[in-house]
């Protein structure tokens, strides 16, 4: 393994050599900078989480004291005297007396609510009066002030907790044991009084909380909360739910998709309620805003002078080593022009000199060796033009001998027309190339005389020629030994319902001329040498679809050539591929069947 390692750095260019020591000098002072920052960072970050929870914990003993105070404020109305008569002497009171009693109430009502800023309503409903007595306008609905007092006794014994949601209000009661003597004697309250708490109020307290953090009043029936980080509400309660059924009070980090949340947990016995504030860790590290400056300051001036020493090194070394290299590639790319010369006195400027010559020399004898090969090539393209088989002759000729013995003059003068052109097409010398339409008519007239020849034990399906292909210049004699093969190996033993399928199909950039048979001349072995003969390019006698298939990779390189496969006929199947230059698009297809 080390000695790997090592193998591998010794073959890294210069330049990353100095460069990796270089750093290697530098990173134990990087890595000493961004630790004592993290060490900083902790001690803060522990500081910060005690004071967040000794002032979670005194805004909640705040709270529940200012409660407490004005519950037993709440409960010292049941020993007052008015509020005695009201409810015990109604019968016996002067109109006076009752009105009198009532303006004391209100006013004593009035000095309850103002003492406390948590206080939204302070309500008292007298059941000798059938009336609720209120420091505010509010009504009460479709409720009666009976209707109203009950329920909202009904749901403080059901909730069980001094302070009770009723009807999106939060109300404090009195305390619950006379409630709960009542309901438990079928009795019915001579009183009841009830304090609304000011949400407003208790949430602009929550806001008022240090560090952007969530703070929620939480209870089994109700929360309050300072709308911060109102979507990780749930998720936190959910993962703290083990911690909460254990713990009075606890402060712990809460991971909620990718953030890290500190969470600080108090709950009161004495409100039935608990008081839960959350914030992003990366909140109380802010403070170290100006420490992780200084350490990134460090760091990037290390960098800039990293920087600045290796683009020395690319000055001295690699810039020169690199312009070389983009020469090498520029050959091994098949470009041989010779650049601007690079005049320097130095090692680089004998390479480049040196390079350069040998560029120049090599461009030389690349040229005589093509001119060479494309002599060779014209003049092997000439002998594969002049390897049709002359066998075609004697058959067509037997043919001809056989209409005309049976007094088939009409079939025969179609034989002896097609014969002529198709012997002046072939015997065209001076051309090498000619136009797609004219080899494919050349084709038509081959299958036509062919067709003479087997009688009705041959069906030939053909496509025409696209309109836009007709001009495309191709090889001569390319497409007319691919129908042949199929005539001479695929279907010369067929006896009847022989099937010819000829079609032209675009692919792309190329043209597809596909001949099907469903002949038997060919086994899978044989079908497999072929293909690799046509693969692998080997040197052997070339004839028929071998013939074609050198002549179109002579012609267009690795965009011509021939594909032999089984056909769904059962017999061979031929592609030959000629490329097109640019596209056709008044042609999507050349299959017309």
């Amino acid at each position: 393994m080390i000695r790997s390692r090592i193998v591998k750095i010794s073959n890294m260019s210069i330049f990353y050599k100095i460069l990796v020591t270089f750093l290697c000098i530098m990173t134990p002072l990087f890595a000493l900078g961004l630790l004592v920052n993290e060490l900083g960072k902790s001690e803060v970050k522990r500081q910060i989480s005690n004071s967040i929870s000794m002032n979670t914990h005194y805004y909640f003993k705040s709270l529940e004291e200012e409660l407490e105070r004005i519950i037993l404020a709440q409960q010292q109305f049941i020993n007052d005297e008015d509020l005695i008569q009201l409810s015990f002497e109604t019968p016996v009171l002067t109109e006076y007396q009752r009105t009198r009693a009532i303006n004391q109430l209100v006013k004593r009502l009035h000095v309850l609510k103002d003492s406390s800023g948590y206080i939204q309503d302070v309500s008292l409903y007298i059941k000798a009066i059938d009336s609720t007595l209120m420091t505010s306008n509010r009504s009460t609905g479709d409720l009666s002030p009976a209707q109203e007092a009950e329920e909202i006794v009904e749901a403080t014994r059901l909730s069980g907790s001094p302070m009770t949601w009723w009807k999106d209000r939060l109300y404090l009661n009195l305390h619950l044991s006379p409630l709960r003597a009542l309901a438990a004697t079928g009795q019915q309250a001579h009183f009841v009084q009830n304090i609304e708490l000011s949400t407003d109020a208790l949430r602009k307290a929550l806001a008022a909380f240090p560090q952007e953090g969530a703070a929620i009043l939480v209870n089994e029936h109700w929360q309050i909360h300072n709308d911060r980080y109102t979507a990780q509400l749930q998720p936190m309660l959910e993962q703290l739910a083990p911690y909460i059924a254990q713990e009075d009070h606890f402060t712990r980090p809460v991971k909620i998709g990718s953030d890290t949340y500190l969470a600080v947990y108090e709950k009161s016995y004495f409100l039935d309620t608990a008081l839960l504030f959350y914030f992003p860790e990366n909140i109380i590290v802010g403070q170290l805003k100006n420490y992780g400056l200084w350490s990134w300051l460090l760091i990037g001036c290390s960098l800039v002078i990293v920087i600045l020493f290796s683009y020395g090194i690319y000055l001295l070394i690699h810039r020169p080593m690199q312009l070389l290299v983009k020469r090498f590639r520029s050959v091994e790319e098949g470009n041989l022009q010779i650049a601007a010369p690079l005049h320097r006195g130095d090692e680089f400027g004998y390479l480049f000199n040196r390079f350069d010559r040998t560029v120049q020399r090599l461009s030389q004898l690349i040229d005589e060796l093509y001119v060479q090969k494309i002599r060779l090539q014209q003049s092997e393209l000439k002998q594969l033009q002049m390897q049709i088989a002359p066998h075609f002759l004697y058959n067509s000729f037997f043919t001809l001998q056989h209409l005309i013995r049976n007094d088939e003059n009409e079939a025969a003068q179609r034989v002896a027309r097609n014969l002529g052109d198709y012997f002046r097409y072939i015997t065209r010398n001076g051309l090498e190339e000619v136009s797609l339409g004219e080899e494919f008519k050349h084709v038509c007239a081959y299958v036509e005389i062919q067709k003479m020849r087997f009688a009705n034990r041959i069906a030939v399906e053909a496509d025409e020629l696209p309109f836009s292909l007709q001009t495309l210049p191709v090889p001569r004699l390319i497409l007319q030994p691919v129908v042949e093969n199929s005539f001479e190996h695929g279907l010369d033993h067929v006896v009847a319902e022989g099937k010819l399928s000829l079609r032209f199909e675009l692919r792309k950039d190329q043209l597809a001329f596909i001949v099907e048979d469903n002949g038997t001349g060919m086994d899978q072995i044989e079908l497999a040498g072929l293909v690799r003969k046509l693969t692998l390019g080997e040197e052997m006698e070339t004839t028929g679809l071998i013939n074609i298939h050198r002549r179109l990779k002579l012609r267009y390189g690795e965009r011509g050539g021939i594909e032999v496969s089984r056909s769904l006929l059962g017999g061979l199947r031929v592609e030959l591929f000629i490329p097109i230059e640019g596209e056709n698009d008044d042609v999507s297809s050349a299959d017309h069947r």
